[in-house]
């Protein structure tokens, strides 16, 4: 199967290495509002177009290197620009190609394995993309049945989205706890081991821990 023409697309990967700078600086960047919102979501990834990645040096205060980015245009094959995210084709990854097939994740995982899928039309920070058109011509080809609802959601544009990090709220708020009753000190001669017993019961029928600490 020939090649097809795919668009430039950069994730955190290739804008840290055209910049010079560590991949954590392309994501402060983003977190920072300095690199905008992706151009594409593909599998949970965030993609931006060429362009809008070279536009982080309009206002001086970065200046990517010219022969990474001859590197990286090179690394591409059949590689061409794009300026406006509408105009891109239907690209889809990993997450998205079990919905062509009505399988699982690990279903296409093996098919790559043993080489009975069509190679990844581009590797962009280590994630492989196909264009739906490769991923379809090789469908035909090996007669797999396809899924229509499927292609119908990647070609209006339906995608794996990012997952956002950290924990999860609650559903619900956690109660207030109750407050800690007064401290009580219990001395030889002034109080009976009975009473530091029901003390000590109060405490752990309410639902508090214990700790004994002797003092002279």
């Amino acid at each position: 199967m020939a090649k097809k023409r795919f668009p430039y697309l950069l994730g955190h990967g290739e804008i840290a290495s055209l910049y010079g700078v560590e991949r954590q600086t392309s994501q402060l960047w983003k977190t920072r509002g300095v690199l905008g919102e992706p151009d594409a979501v593909i599998s949970g990834n965030p993609y931006w177009l060429l362009p809008t990645v070279l536009g982080l040096a309009e206002d001086g205060s970065r200046e990517y290197l010219p022969e990474r980015l001859k590197e990286y245009k090179a690394g591409i094959d059949g590689g061409y620009e794009v300026s406006d995210a509408s105009e891109l084709p239907h690209i889809v990854g990993l997450k998205e190609i079990p919905w062509i097939f009505g399988k699982k994740y690990m279903d296409i995982y093996q098919w790559r394995v043993r080489r009975s899928f069509a190679p990844e039309d581009a590797m962009v920070s280590g994630s492989p993309l196909w264009l739906l058109e490769t991923v379809l011509e090789d469908a035909e080809r090996r007669g797999r049945v396809t899924v229509q609802d499927g292609i119908d959601r990647i070609r209006a544009g339906e995608r794996e989205q990012i997952k956002p990090r950290g924990r999860k709220p609650a559903a619900e708020p956690r109660p207030t706890p109750p407050p800690l009753p007064e401290t009580r000190t219990f001395r030889p001669g002034e109080h009976s081991a009975e009473e530091v017993a029901a003390f000590a019961a109060e405490l752990l029928g309410a639902g508090f821990s214990l700790s004994v600490r002797p003092k002279r």
